[in-house]
């Protein structure tokens, strides 16, 4: 069972097809001498914090929105229709290559605006389905993003 299985039961409508779900990951930690340092110098403390403040941020992607739940003793819920994300990209730093994570932008005309994930498996992968359906979710709207001409 996921972490917001309830949450996500409870938010997405019937005529919304589930499509994924991705959280941070602490893959890195294990190629970062830093991280090591802070862990040894917390007796762990550090790391589970870690863990526990990327996997309670999770995206949920739908057939008509992208989902953001983060908070481990509170939920805030938030979300961003597909039709309105204007561009998304992703990067990844050297670390996060070993690690195969990255962190994906996106980009949107709602009040969310900019939204950074962080530290996502297959960010390239992720971030080309996501892709995929906010194009898609733009045709079956008919929305057309039109883009500034001056420099």
């Amino acid at each position: 069972m996921r972490v917001n299985d309830k949450i996500i039961a409870n938010v997405i409508d019937t005529d919304e097809e589930f499509i994924w779900e991705v959280t941070g990951s602490i893959a890195d930690v294990k190629y970062n001498p830093f991280f090591w340092i802070l862990t040894l110098m917390t007796c762990g403390i550090f790391l589970i914090i870690l863990h526990y403040n990327r996997i309670y941020h999770s995206y949920v992607l739908t057939s008509q929105r992208l989902i953001i739940i983060s908070g481990i003793f509170t939920k805030d819920v938030d979300e961003i229709e597909l039709f309105r994300i204007v561009d998304s990209s992703s990067s990844q730093s050297m670390i996060d290559l070993w690690a195969d994570l990255g962190d994906i932008f996106i980009n949107s005309t709602d009040k969310t605006g900019f939204l950074k994930m962080h530290k996502i498996k297959n960010p390239h992968k992720v971030r080309d389905s996501l892709r995929k359906h906010y194009v898609s979710a733009r045709q079956k709207k008919g929305t057309v993003v039109l883009e500034s001409l001056s420099n």
